[in-house]
């Protein structure tokens, strides 16, 4: 649905006015479910509260994380291709068990035959005799392969494994979207809390200005306080048409990863908690990630399948025995009648004596691809090793961010509280007044940060151990 660009604008900021008046209070979030594999299949439905179509009015007006990620899995174009990689893979499979089946066949032929047959007549230029005929013929013919080495069922094999390590890929390409759900959904949350805290700001600033415009009005201050004070307004009004702008963008770039092209009016369900249990170390979350990370279970499959394939290839060398059967009649116009029952039956055997070279080059290429596959594999372990270690360090290092971040904020509301109490009663300074607001506007914007960074960092740990799903 194509909309046009002001429209498109105004649902946007319908999108804003709905998440700044209407922010819930928080609620903690449920623990992740044990990933599971079947993501080869058709998406999972929806709830009812989720449009099948991006465009439906039906859209709710407040969604959570678990809604986000509904949508996504029926609307994004990356598990479309993914499913359909899946299903080239699944294709190629049952191509390869065609082989080791009866091939069955059914032909059938009629030829109409018009030709002299000779002179008939008398006199010095006898008159040719022509003669037509109709000629019938139907069989079923069967063709059994019955040894070929073990051909057949390395093939079998491999493409079997390659179905696997595709059905893994499609797993591990619905965790990524899960992870960048969740990275988008947080930094929606983020601005949006970001957006609050600005507008908090231009209303502290503007009490502030009153402040001091009162006591110009009284002879207590100077035109330099005024205006002086006036700058603060304008640079938090500056700031919150700068997250107005943040908030609305985070919102259409979550949209899009959901796989929706337009911008209904919906509001996030909010998640502040920063609960986190005890780590676990990175052997034991490597031991973890080594049996439910798809992207390494994939690469193990792949690297199997390509072994089979070397295999096959050099088994092309072995003789085909194959069985042949053919049942069937003819005759001519009208009917069989004249003929009768035909049939046959043998075995064939092929046996490849010289082929130019061809099954040693298709060996040769099958074995490089082999050994791409396993350092493909090695790398896929390292790279599993890696990202779990940082992912549990980056948790750790966030957890600790938070706690700052939450002293931080109480310590400079209470700094803020007692400068202006002290600038009522007259014993301190404009400027000290104006440094507690803005170490109290630091402070906000710190903690906000932190506590959404915390966020995706849980959900990081999840997509390096490979245990990220639906929240």
């Amino acid at each position: 649905m194509k909309i046009a660009l002001p429209l498109y604008a105004c649902a946007l900021a319908m999108i804003t006015a709905t998440a700044v008046q209407a922010a819930p209070a928080p609620s903690p979030s449920p623990s992740p479910a044990t990933p599971s594999m079947t993501y080869g299949t058709a998406p999972p439905a929806a709830p009812s509260s989720v449009p099948p179509h991006p465009g439906a009015s039906a859209m709710p007006l407040s969604l959570g994380l678990l809604d986000v990620e509904n949508i996504a899995l029926a609307q994004s174009p990356l598990l479309a291709i993914a499913r359909a990689q899946l299903d080239a893979a699944g294709g190629a499979t049952g191509l390869a068990h065609s082989g080791g089946l009866p091939n069955i066949s059914v032909s059938a032929d009629s030829t109409r035959t018009k030709a002299s047959t000779g002179s008939q007549g008398s006199g010095a230029t006898p008159a040719p005799s022509i003669g037509q005929l109709t000629s019938n013929s139907a069989n079923v013919n069967v063709r059994q392969l019955i040894f070929d080495g073990g051909r057949l069922r390395s093939q079998i094999v491999s493409a079997t494994l390659n179905e696997d390590a595709a059905r893994y890929s499609l797993a591990r390409t619905v965790q990524t979207l899960f992870f960048t759900l969740a990275q988008d959904y947080y930094a929606s949350l983020q601005a949006r809390h970001a957006l609050s805290a600005a507008n908090d700001q231009l209303n502290l600033a503007l009490v502030q200005y009153n402040l001091v415009n009162a006591q110009y009005k009284a002879g207590l201050a100077s035109k330099a306080d005024v205006l002086t004070a006036l700058f603060p307004v304008a640079q938090a009004r500056l700031k919150v048409a700068q997250q107005r702008n943040g908030e609305q963008l985070a919102l259409t770039t979550l949209l899009n990863t959901m796989g929706l092209p337009s911008a209904p009016t919906v509001n996030l369900l909010d998640d502040t908690s920063t609960a986190i249990g005890p780590l676990m170390t990175p052997d034991q979350a490597m031991a973890v990630a080594s049996i439910t990370r798809p992207d390494l279970l994939a690469a193990e499959a792949s690297a199997k399948s390509a072994d089979a394939a070397v295999n096959a290839a050099a088994l092309a060398r072995f003789p085909q025995l194959s069985a042949t059967a053919s049942d069937g009649a003819s005759g001519t116009a009208p009917g069989f009648g004249r003929n009768g029952n035909n049939y046959s039956y043998g075995l064939g055997l092929t046996f490849p004596l010289y082929d130019g070279g061809a099954i040693h080059a298709q060996t040769v290429s099958a074995r490089a691809q082999a050994d791409i596959a396993h350092a493909n594999l090695k790398t896929a372990v390292l790279g599993v090793g890696l990202s779990v270690q940082q992912a549990i360090l980056n948790l750790a290092t966030a957890s600790e961010s938070v706690t700052a971040a939450d002293a931080e904020l109480a310590n400079a509301r209470t700094v803020l509280d007692v400068t202006n109490a002290q600038y009522k009663s007259g014993v301190t300074t404009l400027p000290l007044l104006l440094n507690a607001q803005v170490g109290l506007t630091t402070a906000e914007s710190d903690q906000i940060t932190a506590t959404y960074n915390f966020k995706v960092a849980q959900a990081a740990l999840q997509l390096a151990e490979g245990t990220i799903s639906k929240q």
